[in-house]
């Protein structure tokens, strides 16, 4: 979109169908008349009556014998849909295969993988709403479930829906996928741990969105569609998709190694001094430990992290408000040929005590904050203060902790201090001082700014409120341990080993 030469790589030969299909140059006139075609035709042949539904399977390919994930309601693809919907499907597919043109075909059988997530057995119609107002089990609760009450969806109607749809798309990306620039645009399935096709430091910029540890198992579940589009997944992409659990159940420890050698492939290719933006989410600290030791390893340096919030709220989130993230973290990396280190800050006894003082900060700041907004803080300082390893030793989850500390009010789904609670002050003002000014001087670094000392007081004193307040001097002390004053009266952090860290 950008003009840029880009190229897209998944272990999913599904995503390599839906943007393949997307970015295709189409004439929409012949695309219209192609699709009238299917239309008219199914019209003509479509099955009404039960001998005809089982004449029309005996005629019309379908899935058949394809093995679900373990935790399915059924055990194959086909015991997914009723005997009408796998007819009309089949009979709708086989329409689409008979076309000869390759674009054509490929942005028809694109609308007919968006119309077969309604027409199945697991599609869970939304309380009060018309039908088709709903979404897949698949979707909804990350399994193949068959809906309590199925609901019937006509077939042509919302494969007009979704034709209108692909074609304001094609509209909107014409002026700039044509016959010249979709020769800088390149998707291929592949595995990111094993670049091959990519020359060592000939890439500007890496945008990647590995898979969330066991969150979401991607594979697996698109074996409903692999199956109707006749995509095949061999045991080598099993072996290669980054996750815990799935088919193969997958240790945490295969997952680090898999993700371990996905970064360093991404180091090789990127050019020095180009970003890599590291998408993730997930509450247990030893998945982000894993990402940032590993990119520091490869030689990346960390530049800074950015929460990006989902617009849409998922079924999962409304089932578990106070357990399940939306949204995620950009961590932006530079491949650097002197990268500096993130130093580690040893908390000793005092990790638990910090923890909650970062979550009281978010939580004073914003008048109550989301299992989202603490998470990210806490990731994000334990990127940037080093004490991710820690974390990692004593949580898995840091919602249990959460809960028992503060409370959850169910209508807003924010944490605030129980009643008749007041914000924890044991912790050491030096410890925290040295805390929160690390923080806020290598965020400052990163954006290139030297702040003087009333800029520094001004943004740390809010965030020590709620303990004892300190003088200006204790403030200097400790800023004097961790920064230099630069001629121009303004402060620079030192580099990690000229820090004097007596306190820590």
């Amino acid at each position: 979109m950008l003009g840029r030469r880009a190229i897209h790589i998944d272990i999913n030969p599904l995503t390599i169908f839906w943007v393949n299909a997307l970015v295709q140059p189409i004439d929409l006139n012949a695309l219209g008349e192609a699709y009238n075609q299917v239309v008219a035709e199914f019209q003509r042949l479509v099955p009404t009556t039960d001998d005809e539904i089982r004449a029309a399977l005996r005629v019309y390919p379908y899935p058949t014998g394809n093995p679900l994930p373990k935790d399915s309601d059924v055990d194959t693809v086909e015991q997914l849909f009723s005997d009408r919907q796998l007819a009309e499907l089949a009979l709708l597919k086989q329409l689409i295969l008979n076309l000869s043109e390759g674009h054509i075909r490929d942005n028809l059988l694109l609308m007919f993988s968006s119309l077969i997530n309604l027409i199945n057995l697991t599609y869970h119609q939304s309380k009060g709403r018309s039908v088709g107002r709903g979404g897949s089990g698949i979707m909804n609760y990350y399994r193949y479930r068959i809906a309590p009450n199925p609901v019937s969806i006509d077939t042509m109607r919302f494969f007009n829906h979704r034709y209108r749809r692909v074609t304001n798309a094609k509209k909107e990306l014409a002026p700039h996928f044509t016959e010249e620039t979709i020769h800088d645009f390149v998707a291929y399935q592949g595995t990111a741990t094993d670049l091959n096709r990519i020359t060592d430091e000939s890439v500007d910029y890496v945008y990647t969105d590995p898979p969330y540890g066991a969150k979401i198992q991607y594979l697996d579940l698109s074996t409903m569609w692999l199956a109707w589009l006749d995509l095949p997944v061999s045991d080598f992409d099993r072996q290669q998709e980054i996750i815990e659990g799935g088919r193969l159940e997958k240790t945490r420890e295969e997952y680090s190694d898999l993700m371990a050698q996905s970064i360093r492939e991404l180091y090789r290719v990127l050019k020095f001094d180009r970003w890599m933006s590291f998408v993730f989410a997930d509450k247990n600290p030893a998945y982000w430990h894993t990402i940032v030791e590993t990119a520091e390893k490869a030689g990346f340096e960390y530049m800074g992290a950015v929460p990006q919030s989902n617009n849409k709220v998922s079924f999962k989130k409304r089932q578990n408000p106070s357990t399940v993230l939306s949204g995620q973290l950009i961590i932006n990396f530079r491949k650097a040929r002197s990268p500096r280190a993130i130093m580690k800050l040893d908390l000793g006894d005092d990790a638990t005590d910090l923890i909650l003082e970062t979550a009281e900060n978010v939580i004073a700041e914003k008048n109550g904050a989301t299992i989202e907004e603490i998470n990210s803080e806490l990731i994000i300082k334990g990127i940037e203060l080093g004490f991710l390893d820690l974390l990692s030793k004593k949580y898995d989850d840091l919602s249990p902790m959460l809960d028992s500390y503060f409370y959850l009010d169910d209508e807003t789904q924010k944490y605030h201090l129980p009643k008749n609670k007041k914000f924890k002050s044991a912790i050491p003002v030096e410890l925290r001082l040295r805390y929160f000014l690390l923080s806020y001087l290598k965020r400052k670094r990163l954006e290139r700014v030297d702040p003087d000392f009333s800029e520094i007081v001004q943004d740390i004193m809010p965030m020590l409120k709620n303990g004892l307040t300190p003088e200006e001097q204790t403030i200097l002390n400790v800023l004097r341990e961790l920064a230099r004053e630069l001629p121009s009266g303004r402060w620079r952090l030192r580099d990690a080993g000229q820090q004097r860290m007596d306190g820590f």
